[in-house]
């Protein structure tokens, strides 16, 4: 008795569907990920996936690589966003490195009791978050819960405190020019 033909895109001829599909597979990934070397990547992810772990059961190879494709882009996309970005250094941002126009303030002749003074003329709602961090040591969680007042307030007061801070320390000292 023979044996029944595989229907077509079936698992059977992996290689031959690969080729077949993909000149539009890259079309896709390039329409998805903006680039051609990061298309080349998921198409490649993608078929890797396709000789690991290809279901018995699918009837189109070429339907599901392109659910596949789709799938791999995203997961691409989101890593790629949670890298940091890189930027080419030139030679011109190498000397500035090296070499800065402005000297930094001199911050090490600052005392902590310089610093606490100048906290004290910070509005309340700023300074008491600024000490309970800063001095007491305590987390944004406590001294959220301390306060009365959401965690996320804490961050945004003290990131302000920091600033207005910062201002006063340039003021009083004449730390050079403003930040």
């Amino acid at each position: 008795m023979a044996e029944p033909e595989d229907p077509p895109n079936a698992p059977g001829d992996l290689e031959a569907v690969f080729a077949e599909v993909r000149p539009t597979l890259l079309r896709l990934a390039e329409r998805l990920c903006g680039n051609l070397t990061d298309a080349e990547d998921v198409v490649q992810e993608t078929f890797l996936r396709a000789v690991h772990g290809l279901p018995h059961d699918v009837r189109n190879v070429a339907a599901w690589l392109t659910t596949t494709l789709r799938n791999v882009g995203l997961d691409h996309l989101r890593k790629r966003k949670r890298r940091p970005s890189h930027e080419p250094i030139t030679d011109h941002d190498a000397l500035t490195q090296l070499e800065p126009d402005v000297p930094e303030p001199d911050w090490d002749n600052l005392t902590i009791d310089d610093i606490r003074d100048a906290v004290e003329v910070l509005e309340p709602a700023y300074r008491d978050v600024y000490r309970l961090h800063t001095f007491e040591g305590l987390s944004y969680k406590q001294v959220a819960e301390r306060l009365g007042i959401q965690r996320v307030t804490v961050g945004t007061r003290l990131n302000r405190a920091r600033g207005k801070l910062r201002e006063v320390l340039f003021a009083r000292f004449g730390l050079g020019s403003k930040p």
